[in-house]
Parts: C-alpha cells; structure tokens; sequence
C-alpha cells in the first residue's frame, strides 16, 4: 500500500465537478487508535481545506477486513489544503509514523457522491451499502423519491454516491445512512419502514435490478 503514501500527499497539497471522495481502509494494530488520532490531528488538526475534508473512522459491524479507514472528500477542481506549510519531508515524516501501528492496508477506492441530504454534525454512526445497480439512472430516481419521502421526519443525513475506481468486488454504487448509535439506526430505519411503507414498496419496484456485496457500519472518530 505504498501508493497511499504517494497519492495522498499529492490530493492533499495540489488541486486537480463535484464532489468526490477517496477511502483508504486498513487494519489497525490492537490498541492504536488513540496514538493513531493524535498523529493525524498533528498533521491535520489545524488545517483549512480548499473544499471538503477528511475523516478518520472506525469500523464497527460488518467489514470484516478492516477496522479504519481514512475519507477524503470535496469538489476534485478544487481539492486540497488552503496553506502551503505541507512539505514532503513533513509528509514522509508522519506517514511513518502512521504505518508504525497499521498492520496492513486492506482496500482502497474512489467515486463521487452524487447527493447527500441531511446535515446533523452530532451523527457521528454511519451504516454503508455497497451494490452494482443494473440501472443508475432508475435506482437515483427510486432513491430520490424514497428520501424526499423520508426528508420531513429525516435527522440524520443520507447520501449515495458511485465507485469510479476500486469499489469493493465490484460494487458500482453506494448508500449511507447516519444515525447517533446503532440503537438510534435501527429503530429509525424500522419506524421509516412501517411510516412509509408503500414508498418503500415503490422503491423496492422501480430501481431496477440491484446485487448486493456488502453492508457494514462505522464511527467518525475525527472530522478535519
């Protein structure tokens, strides 16, 4: 994974039509994740982003390979930090030091988000669907609709995007659904269910033929 290391200290300091993401997931060593925290808040604590930002999180239920991952996210014509204080020396400095508790490097992929609705800073669960949709076109008008049923009662955020490179045993597509714990995603996703029934039932109808890879859970241990 020592491509990581070169790729992200160029879409960090350079700029390269809306926005995008890209998703590093590795295995942490037992027991790392606060020393992990403090290096990434080191080196990107105090950092202002051009567009975007980074989140570090940590897998909860589900992904079976990984136990963190690091999401990069914002506009791909205006990616990057605003200072020029980064330096390849810096970079190289705590890339060591970040690979010193990281067993290995598991997955990696890119996509754009195509919408997200909802904006809850304090729903800090996410739950992410990962499928190939036959049709894009028809699952984005079934989900669009789904969501602005859903909208009126909606506290937490919901987004969909698609994986352009990497996604996961070929997972063209994804969904992810926020909530404040995995209580609150679960009783929330039950009452949506018996709340909109019959949209659900439209949904289910009219997206077309969709395969499922898998489905798993994460916390956002920090925002930058």
């Amino acid at each position: 994974m020592k491509k990581f290391i070169y790729l992200l200290f160029f879409v960090t300091t350079f700029s390269f039509s809306q926005n995008a993401f890209m998703e590093y997931q590795f295995e942490a060593k037992k027991g790392t994740q606060s020393a992990i925290l403090a290096l990434t808040d080191e080196y990107w604590g105090d950092v202002e982003f051009k567009s975007g930002g980074i989140n570090i999180e940590a897998m909860k239920i589900g992904n079976e390979n990984s136990t963190h991952r690091i999401v990069l996210y914002g506009d791909p014509a205006n990616w990057g930090r605003t200072d020029s204080t980064s330096s390849a020396d810096k970079w190289k400095v705590f890339s060591h030091k970040l690979n010193n508790h990281i067993e290995k490097w598991t997955h990696s992929s890119s996509g754009n988000v195509i919408s997200w609705v909802g904006e809850n800073d304090d729903y800090k669960y996410v739950q992410i669907y990962e499928f190939k949709a036959s049709d894009p076109s028809a699952f984005k008008a079934a989900h669009d609709k789904l969501v602005s049923a859903m909208s009126p009662s909606l506290k937490g955020e919901i987004g969909f995007g698609s994986y352009e490179i990497g996604g996961y045993k070929g997972a063209s597509h994804w969904v992810a659904i926020t909530a404040k714990n995995w209580s609150d995603l679960i009783v929330t996703r039950r009452n949506m269910k018996e709340l909109l029934n019959k949209e659900w039932e439209q949904y289910y109808k009219n997206r077309g033929t969709v395969e499922h890879i898998r489905n798993y859970t994460a916390n956002t241990a920090k925002r930058y």
